[in-house]
């Protein structure tokens, strides 16, 4: 079933939706889930929470790609769960957040959701001046919250080489950011 269908029966609220869609990316949202949490049981809650929220979100919300929409949501939902439980069997992602909170300017007031668009942009426009192995890098350190362990690994590099890439870069967005006026 392609993701137009699978849109207008959630719009409709057939209770197929749930099902198909389930069928459809449930496997991406498991995959996405098991990067950030370890507990099993905490995968599975974490997918059947995606699929209520995007039962709930569609409509009003009206996604031109499902796929991504619940890749985003399987992302968040996630990282929702290890800020609520900040145990120590997800301290290995908190790690890659807590970098990054270093580098990335504060929340602040009113201003917050103007901010944080401008800042997502920005954020955008670094990674277009990053070449293809340090991107890549970024992404799987601070989106996919891989270990530097299995990204020297599945990279063919050492995780010194893997550290070294993500200091300077960390340090070259924190200068970016301060040019962009967001830091």
């Amino acid at each position: 079933m392609d993701d137009l269908q699978i849109i207008e029966m959630l719009k409709r609220r057939d209770p197929d939706a749930a099902e198909a869609l389930l069928e459809k990316y449930g496997g991406l949202c498991r995959s996405i889930a098991a990067h950030v949490l370890r507990d099993p049981r905490d995968i599975e809650e974490t997918v059947n929470g995606v699929m209520m929220r995007l039962w709930s979100s569609i409509p009003p919300a009206e996604p031109r790609n499902l796929k991504a929409y619940s890749a985003k949501a399987a992302r968040n939902e996630a990282l929702m769960r290890i800020r609520r439980d900040r145990s120590a069997a997800n301290a290995a992602v908190m790690l890659p957040i807590e970098e990054l909170e270093a580098v990335l300017p504060a929340p602040q007031g009113a201003e917050e959701s103007a901010e944080a668009g401008e800042l997502i942009r920005a954020l955008n426009r670094f990674l277009e001046t990053l070449g293809s192995e340090k991107r890549r890098v970024f992404l799987r350190r601070y989106w996919f919250f891989d270990p530097v362990a299995e990204i020297a690994e599945n990279f063919g590099m050492s995780e010194s080489k893997v550290k070294s890439i993500l200091f300077r870069t960390r340090n070259e967005l924190r200068n970016f950011l301060v040019k962009e006026e967001l830091l």
